[in-house]
């Protein structure tokens, strides 16, 4: 039988899930399906013990982010400063490490106590338990009728919306969706040439009980051209309770993808010993998470991607078929493209293009 809402949204990272929550705010009749067997998408803290640590985004900038701020003050959660005090170190080459008092670049960035996952536990708990369908890949979208076809569990199950809400990255939208009747060319391309927001990265964590880096007086902070960690800061919980490295591996996805996990575990911690000394040698715990493996964030065109930040310029469609389809997620944002702020932004525009 094939179920029927006003509002149907695709993905449940946080532009997804808020959009949920703000339609249910509205007493509207709303679900969220997503592919994952877990909510977030990008936004993924992985636990040690009692603590998370962000292999997703990590930093929030409440000064110039105002959706974001407003969003952790009604959730009641808890940001506290990054840590930065200390010198900065400089990796120019094995042999040339430049040792930097100066002023951080996370001179005002944030994080949320126990990781931004938090964010979304926030959100699901304002929801009801059946708003949410996970494990339910959405295999194509007929825009005329509305009927969306799904498979969850290794069954097709059939929906019907009055209005669409595709919060997911664009191009996976095109890769992973089949589409009836077909986009226009130009608007293929348009979603083509925008980047997926963290594709092309790697984060490793390294665990520790002690912060040997700050009894030497240093913050952390690293840029290295050198690598294989390309950044490194102090990614420790607010309670202190263990203390960490967030590093991003400066390695691009098809280079990642030709060297073996031990091996790069083996050779991020010859650097680490490089800038810190043998006491990195004593780690907890490692985690890592490589966004360019995994099949529902990061599409083919994506694993050529630069590293850097997605410059986005804000000019995609917004929606299709007479509002039918409607985008969201941080890659459609007009200003803050590629950031959490992003991914509400969005979200707010969505919103005030249904069809109500």
């Amino acid at each position: 039988m094939k179920e029927h809402h006003r509002t149907i949204i695709i993905g449940a990272g946080l532009s997804g899930l808020y959009t949920a929550w703000q339609l249910k705010q509205q007493n509207q009749d709303v679900i969220v399906l997503e592919a994952r067997e877990r909510c977030g998408g990008r936004i993924l803290s992985i636990a040690h013990n009692n603590n998370r640590y962000d292999m997703g985004p990590a930093w929030v900038w409440p000064q110039l982010q105002p959706r974001l701020e407003k969003l952790i003050d009604e959730l009641s959660l808890n940001i506290f400063p990054q840590f930065i005090n200390g010198d900065m170190l400089y990796e120019k080459s094995a042999s040339e490490i430049e040792r930097i008092n100066g002023q951080s670049s996370h001179q005002h960035s944030y994080r949320l106590e126990n990781g931004n996952a938090s964010l979304i536990d926030a959100l699901l708990s304002k929801l009801s338990n059946d708003t949410v369908h996970l494990k339910t890949q959405v295999k194509s979208i007929n825009t005329d009728s509305c009927n969306i076809e799904t498979l969850r569990d290794g069954k097709v199950c059939e929906y019907s919306a009055d209005n669409i809400i595709l919060a997911l990255p664009p191009r996976l939208l095109l890769q992973n969706i089949n589409i009836s009747p077909a986009l226009s060319d130009t608007t293929i391309e348009a979603l083509n040439n925008t980047p997926t927001w963290m594709s092309a990265h790697s984060k490793m964590v390294f665990i520790y009980d002690k912060p040997f880096w700050r009894d030497q007086n240093l913050s952390a902070e690293v840029f290295s051209h050198y690598g294989p960690l390309s950044e490194i800061y102090d990614g420790s919980p607010a309670n202190n309770e263990f203390f960490a490295l967030t590093s991003f591996v400066g390695l691009n996805a098809h280079q990642r993808q030709q060297i073996e996990r031990e091996q790069l575990i083996t050779s991020c911690l010859a650097q680490l010993q490089r800038l810190f000394g043998e006491q990195c040698l004593n780690k907890i715990d490692i985690k890592i998470k490589d966004w360019g493996t995994e099949k529902y964030t990061t599409t083919q065109l994506d694993l050529n991607s630069p590293m850097h930040h997605p410059q986005y310029a804000g000019d995609l469609p917004r929606s299709f078929c007479n509002n039918k389809l409607i985008l969201a997620g941080t890659e459609v944002a007009r200003e803050h493209g590629g950031y959490l702020e992003g991914a509400l932004e969005s979200a707010d525009e969505a919103i005030s293009l249904l069809n109500v």
